[in-house]
């Protein structure tokens, strides 16, 4: 795909804004209290609203989300700085300006922003609305482009696609496309906007290169497959993620929001029984006969993991593994969630090639295809050792060490661990050492660490605070009752942090063992 990622990377740079903020620091106004005068803000803001006059709501859209994504470009990509910036240095500077550009940037903010941001800009707009400031008549358009047409372009493998759709602005047409990384959970990695889509749709359905294909899709097949991975990158973007992706994230995720949502093809979920159906098939086959005849405990081990890993998702047949995907696997997936015996490392090439082969064969891969999975395999086995004995690999192998057999469900392994590492954070835990927190005795010494020093409500000593928030911890480690971890992701979802939730609940666990 980099002939995609090629003009992804042109068209980011001709789509650029002309107006940049200052770089090398923070930009004048953040972090004030909202209501404070902050004129170097308003005289640096007064080059995104010159933009904004000139009445083009994709120039507007483009600058304003430059704007939006300062926090991000400051390594400051926490939820809190983004709302707090775009509050303080545009909605409060905008509401100060009063002019219809101002009242213009506020409009296009509740067109980009978050709910939060959403709100504050519209709470701005009214006041100056009811001041007698208006926006211009063609922010009316903003945030209303007419989508048009959908492309797909994917690896043979399933390790990676590119969505591209273009929409109509009046006269004019731009394009948006996504990159999507498939070895995880689906993540956008690479966000353009193109303001001429010619060049975008030319590289999508380009036929030069060996391991690709591409399809026209449509447009409610396309939000299927951005959606949830654009609001991944926003919620926990990457580190490796370009700037200009962030900067294009806000414009990106309003486009999506214009496709239908009804009318995508439903993609097929596959099951336990599916899975086990796939193992049986590969240790059948003639392929598995050397990796049994070494050791067939290990064989169904190993053929296990990778056919569950690679079903996880909806839409992912059992079997369907890439180059990349495999690594991921073995030097993710696998060092971080199972224990193995010796037999199993000892077992793990002869175990995986016969399985990559077969998989190969499965898919109905090429023999060019073929070899690329292939020859990724011993690539990837000569890094597992130093994977699976890194120390944070260690430590999070104990949140699992219950749950994780072979043929477990993935999706259901990675719920649990969220949850237990919401309940006992690694980062909590003492530097000196992980601990094994499978042990209640150390999920209690965590709890007396970090609860301790906590005023307790009345009628609660400080023993009987750490005993309720103990029982929060297990509770919510087990996930029983169900109750306690639905409330925990309600309040965290309205902004409360994870230690203040926890305080809550045990605040109110009127338990006699409590007390």
């Amino acid at each position: 795909m980099s002939a995609v990622r090629r003009s992804m990377t042109r068209v980011s740079k001709k789509t650029r804004p002309r107006h940049r903020p200052p770089a090398g620091g923070e930009p004048a106004g953040a972090g004030q209290a909202p209501g404070r005068s902050a004129p170097a803000a308003a005289d640096e803001l007064a080059g995104l609203l010159t933009a904004i006059s000139a009445g083009d709501p994709l120039r507007a859209e483009l600058e304003t989300a430059t704007w939006m994504g300062i926090p991000h470009a400051m390594g400051k990509a926490a939820a809190d700085d983004a709302e707090a910036f775009v509050r303080e240095v545009l909605v409060d500077e905008a509401v100060r300006n009063r002019t219809p550009e101002a009242a213009a940037l506020l409009r296009v903010l509740m067109s980009l922003g978050t709910p939060a941001t959403k709100r504050a800009a519209s709470q701005g707009l009214a006041r100056l609305t009811d001041a007698g400031v208006y926006p211009p008549d063609w922010v009316t358009e903003v945030g209303k482009p007419v989508p048009l047409r959908a492309w797909r372009r994917y690896d043979v493998f399933g390790d990676d696609e590119i969505v591209a759709v273009t929409f109509g602005y009046g006269e004019a047409e731009h394009g948006i496309a996504v990159q999507v990384d498939l070895t995880g959970l689906p993540m956008a990695v690479m966000v353009g906007v193109a303001g001429d889509p010619a060049g975008l749709i030319e590289a999508m359905n380009r036929e030069d290169e060996a391991f690709e294909r591409h399809e026209g899709i449509g447009l409610a097949e396309a939000r299927r497959r951005m959606d949830a991975p654009l609001a991944r990158c926003e919620q926990e973007p990457d580190p490796g993620v370009s700037r200009d992706t962030l900067l294009y994230l806000p414009i990106a995720r309003s486009r999506v929001r214009r496709l239908p949502a009804d009318g995508a093809n439903q993609a097929p979920v596959f099951t336990a029984a599916d899975r086990a159906t796939a193992v049986d098939d590969f240790l059948k086959s003639p392929l598995a006969a050397e990796a049994l005849a070494a050791d067939p405990e290990s064989a169904r081990f190993w053929a296990e993991v990778l056919t569950g890993y690679s079903s996880r998702i909806a839409g992912e047949p059992p079997a369907k593994v890439g180059p990349r995907k495999l690594a991921h696997i073995l030097l993710g997936h696998v060092p971080n969630t199972f224990a193995l015996s010796p037999a199993q490392r000892e077992h793990l090439e002869p175990a995986v090639t016969a399985w990559a082969r077969w998989s190969a064969q499965h898919q109905g891969l090429d023999e060019a295809a073929t070899a690329r999975l292939l020859e990724r395999v011993p690539q990837v086995v000569s890094r597992f050792d130093q994977a699976y004995d890194d120390p944070d690999a260690t430590a999070a192998r104990v949140y699992l060490a219950d749950l994780a057999v072979s043929d477990a469900d993935v999706s259901r392994l990675a719920g649990h661990l969220a949850r237990r590492m919401f309940a006992v954070p690694m980062s909590g835990q003492d530097d000196g050492g992980r601990r094994d927190v499978s042990d209640p005795a150390e999920r209690r010494a965590l709890a007396e660490a970090e609860f301790g020093e906590c005023t307790p409500p009345g009628g609660m000593t400080s023993e009987h605070f750490v005993t309720a928030a103990d029982r929060i911890i297990s509770e919510l480690w087990h996930d029983d009752p169900e109750a306690t971890f639905q409330t925990a992701r309600r309040l965290f979802a309205g902004g409360v942090g994870r230690h203040d939730i926890i305080h809550a609940l045990a605040e109110a666990d009127d338990s006699p063992a409590a007390r």
